[in-house]
């Protein structure tokens, strides 16, 4: 019979934290990680360069956020500087770039992967991988044990659930710790992907794929009100639109999104200019040059994959003079400028969602521990609790402070217990 103070399920961002800080606090510890290697979802995050936090307040940093007042404790106890301090401890340097947003100096997330793994091998964990769990096993109300799929059983006083959620299933997220704490009696809420690129009605130009818009404004309509406004970047696919603003959309929609409610999306590609500063800029632009076409026109105003996009919409002829343009038409294009639309029809699936919504019901969980409050000594960490938030470093200084959280609180309780 293998016997330890404390198994980590899970060697993603919050695993990785929990296991290092509960061996560091004196604790004999195992992780199980079902994959060939740890942290296989953090090598891709950030587009690869690992966005790891925001230096923000944490008063900013939960509005940013569902649920925030949980996380209250484990922000207090460990926040974004305190991150910085710890990488930079474990000679992993970082820099902030545009909106707080905090990266490894090297831009490469693998950094952040190993110097973790190497961090905690020198703390004493001890890994075993390939090791999926399949059940776990409890005791007068109290969590005792698991057993892997492979049939081999470990037993401990302390068990740290960090599952991850469902999101990009290839790295190991399948939902797994969902199932387990069923099993238990725990309630999950529903689970839905987030951060998602979402579909949209028709087909999209060939030519927009991988373009990326950027200081432009998006605002989203149900029938005709208005119910949100972004500011900032967005990205074209060959299945629907993608990018930061769009991602935060999908997360905020994204239960109406996934039971099929319609939305409508207007782009403001000049938010900068007003329909009078337009009108004006026309006119100048016809008056310097005396041939200037529509196409040519256009090309000052657009990225070049959408002038002949706006071209088919406009159903102008590319050639026209610009000088030919009758109001009528000089205002189609400026109304087109102003309220480029598109119809929503649903949201991509987990296998794109780079985090899951839902998980993990609050309400069973001591938000001062990650302790469940239905099976004692069982604590629950990361992206399987129902937590998400918007992308810019949000999502994985949640995994990070509520993994050591659950590891301080559940080796603390150790000491005190004498053990």
């Amino acid at each position: 019979m293998d016997k330890y103070d404390l198994i980590v399920v899970g060697g993603g961002a919050s695993g990785l934290m929990a296991s290092g800080f509960a061996a560091q606090n004196g604790a004999k510890v195992l992780l199980l990680e079902k994959m060939s290697r740890p942290g296989r979802k953090l090598r891709i995050t950030g587009k690869g360069r690992c966005n790891l936090t925001n230096l923000t307040t944490i008063d900013d940093f939960l509005t940013h956020v569902n649920q925030a007042e949980f996380l209250k404790p484990a922000f207090n106890a460990f926040f974004a500087e305190d991150l910085i301090s710890f990488f930079n401890a474990i000679n992993i340097k970082t820099k902030t770039e545009r909106g707080r947003r905090v990266f490894p100096q090297s831009d490469k997330a693998q950094d952040i992967v190993d110097g973790l793994e190497k961090w905690i091998l020198k703390q004493g964990v001890q890994i075993k991988k390939n090791a999926r769990v399949n059940k776990l096993f409890t005791r007068n109300g109290y969590i005792s044990g698991l057993r892997l799929q492979k049939g081999k059983m470990f037993f401990a006083d302390k068990i740290i659930l960090c599952t991850g959620g469902t999101s990009y299933p290839a790295t190991g997220s399948t939902g797994d710790g969902y199932k387990l704490l069923k099993t238990l009696g725990l309630q999950i809420t529903e689970i839905k992907p987030a951060l998602v690129p979402i579909i949209v009605k028709g087909k999209l130009p060939a030519k927009l794929n991988r373009l990326s818009l950027k200081n432009i404004n998006l605002e989203v309509y149900k029938n005709k009100n208005l119910v949100a406004e972004k500011f900032g970047e967005m990205q074209f696919l060959n299945h629907g639109l993608s990018g930061p603003i769009i991602l935060s959309l999908s997360r905020m929609l994204n239960k109406e999104l996934s039971t099929g409610t319609l939305f409508d999306l207007s782009i403001d590609l000049k938010p900068a200019l007003s329909e009078v500063k337009l009108q004006n800029r026309f006119q100048r632009e016809i008056e310097n040059i005396r041939y200037l076409d529509v196409q040519g026109l256009l090309r000052k105003l657009l990225p070049a994959q959408l002038v002949q996009v706006f071209l088919d919409r406009l159903k102008m002829d590319a050639r026209k003079l610009a000088s030919k343009l009758n109001q009528n038409e000089i205002k189609k294009i400026i109304l087109l400028l102003k309220d480029f639309r598109f119809q929503t029809t649903g949201l991509r699936g987990f296998d794109e969602a780079i985090i899951t919504s839902g998980g993990v019901d609050l309400n069973e969980v001591n938000p001062e521990t990650m302790e469940s409050r239905l099976i004692k000594n069982l604590y629950l960490a990361g992206e399987m609790l129902d937590l998400d938030a918007d992308t810019g470093g949000y999502n994985l200084q949640i995994a990070f402070s509520t993994g050591r959280l659950a590891a301080m609180a559940a080796t603390n309780k150790l000491k005190r217990d004498g053990k």
